[in-house]
C-alpha cells in the first residue's frame, strides 16, 4: 500500500510536467496523456525493482520522452535526424534543478489561485480533505453536512480543477512551443 501512495504522490507532482514533455514530441494531447499514464502504470508494476540513479523527475522525463519518440517512430511521424526535434528535446533535458523548482513554484501558485476561485464551502471541504487529510465522515461531522454532500463537493472540486488545469497546460504548452520558435 505504501508503494501505491508513493506512486500516487509522484503522479500528482509530475503529471502536468510529463504531459507537456510528451505533448512537445507527439503533438497530440490525448496520446501524451496516455504515454504518461502508461509510464506511471509501469512504475507501479515495477516499483520494487526500479533503481533510480538520479532524481525521479529526471528518470521520468527521460522515460516519457523516449516513449514519446518511440510512439512517433512507430506511427512514422518522426525523422530522428530532424535537427529541430533534437534541439527541442535537448533543450528540455538541459533544465536545471533551479528551473524545475521555479516551474513547480509557479505551478503551485497558479493551482492555489485556481483553488481560491472555488465557491467558499466547496473550497473549504476540498482543503479539509486534501490539505488536512480528513476523511469524508470527519468532514461531514465537523461541518454538520451529509457525507453525500461532502462527496459532491469533492467531485465538483476535482472536475473544476481538471478543467482549469487542462486549460492551463494547453496554454503552457502553447507558450512553450511559441517561445521555442524564438
Amino acid at each position: 500500500m505504501a508503494d501505491l501512495s508513493k506512486i500516487e504522490t509522484l503522479f500528482k507532482e509530475h503529471y502536468s510536467f510529463l504531459c507537456a514533455v510528451a505533448y512537445k514530441v507527439v503533438e497530440d494531447e490525448e496520446v501524451a496523456k496516455d504515454i504518461v499514464q502508461n509510464f506511471f502504470l509501469y512504475c507501479l508494476d515495477k516499483i520494487s525493482t526500479i533503481a533510480v540513479q538520479v532524481s525521479f523527475k529526471s528518470y521520468a522525463f527521460r522515460s516519457v520522452r523516449n516513449a514519446s519518440l518511440s510512439y512517433r517512430k512507430k506511427s512514422k511521424k518522426v525523422d530522428f535526424n530532424d535537427d529541430v526535434l533534437r534541439k527541442k528535446t535537448a533543450n528540455m533535458a538541459s533544465y536545471s534543478d533551479q528551473d524545475v523548482q521555479e516551474h513547480e513554484t509557479a505551478r503551485d501558485l497558479v493551482l492555489w489561485e485556481i483553488i481560491g476561485q472555488m465557491p467558499e464551502k466547496r473550497r473549504h471541504v476540498f482543503l479539509l480533505s486534501n490539505k488536512e487529510g480528513l476523511k469524508y465522515t470527519e468532514i461531514a461531522a465537523q461541518l454538520d453536512i451529509s457525507v453525500n454532500t461532502v462527496k459532491t463537493h469533492i467531485k465538483l472540486s476535482y472536475e473544476y480543477l481538471r478543467r482549469e488545469c487542462q486549460s492551463l497546460v494547453r496554454i503552457m504548452v502553447l507558450v512553450g512551443i511559441w517561445i521555442g520558435f524564438y
